[in-house]
């Protein structure tokens, strides 16, 4: 991706978070906010960003369709036809909608291109933090520019430092889950945004990373960064991962031989 392109973009993810999401941070009224399902929380935020950002991508790229979460929301076919397009933009307005809600700094507004299947380009901006992390496929990841790459020594095991993200699993796979890390030594959080996930995985923070629901929205600006800061990014079957492709659970890992620590002290079943 030229330069160019790359900066076109960054400057339309911050023109859209500064003039709908940022005004809106601790100022929420109760009316701009709604639950799609019990836990999935939107705001007008997300709306107005979708909306804003999803005009600039098609001008910047006219003809290629933008998958965005709320429009996917309103008509989940985008979804399913994504994998026919060449190339799409996918498209996270509020990556934290909840942490948003709570006043927390803790969101993301996040956005990838997928060419052919694959993820070539992503961005995670966190306006309140003011950091914007990136990644070009075989180019490298950054933050605010500047090259960035994963701190792999994560000292002994009991000193790992992990997420789970397992509220889409099935609530008997998901105790056993948490059991068999607790057994394992493996400690971990439940902090649910991706777009402060990968970040902190992709800067040394968290020694792994497991989610269950790999939505392209919540997943692929983030596994090309995790992937080009030199982490090891794999479904739970040892595949890659693939935005418009199915498939059990994303695991990252600061270092091949965490990912297959983590991956062997999880249930068997995860892997189906």
């Amino acid at each position: 991706m030229e330069p160019s392109l790359r900066a076109v973009v960054d400057h339309a993810i911050r023109d859209a978070t500064d003039r709908t999401v940022v005004p809106r941070f601790r100022t929420l009224e109760a009316k701009a906010i709604t639950e799609k399902s019990p836990g999935d929380w939107v705001t007008d935020a997300d709306h107005e960003c979708e909306e804003l950002l999803t005009a600039a991508l098609q001008s910047i790229e006219p003809g290629v369709p933008v998958v965005g979460e709320e429009a996917v929301a309103a008509d989940p076919s985008l979804l399913a036809t994504a994998h026919k397009h060449d190339r799409a933009w996918v498209l996270d307005p509020v990556d934290g909608t909840k942490e948003f809600i709570d006043g927390s700094p803790d969101f993301a507004t996040m956005v990838a291109l997928v060419e052919g299947g694959i993820t070539t380009a992503s961005w995670i901006w966190q306006p309140i933090h003011g950091q914007m992390f990136a990644a070009v496929g075989g180019a490298g990841a950054t933050r605010n520019g500047r090259p960035l790459e994963a701190r792999r020594d994560q000292g002994p095991r009991e000193q790992w430092r992990g997420l789970l993200r397992t509220r889409a699993m099935p609530a008997a796979l998901r105790t056993a889950s948490d059991a068999s890390l607790e057994r394992a030594g493996l400690h971990h959080t439940h902090v649910a945004a991706a777009g402060v996930t990968y970040p902190l995985a992709a800067t040394g923070e968290f020694a792994y990373a497991l989610y269950w629901r790999t939505l392209p929205w919540d997943h692929a600006p983030g596994a090309l960064l995790a992937q080009e800061a030199g982490l090891t990014i794999q479904r739970l079957d040892g595949t890659p991962y693939r935005p418009f492709a199915g498939g059990p659970g994303l695991l990252t890992a600061a270092t091949p031989e965490v990912w297959a620590t983590v991956r062997d002290a999880l249930p068997a079943d995860l892997q189906n």
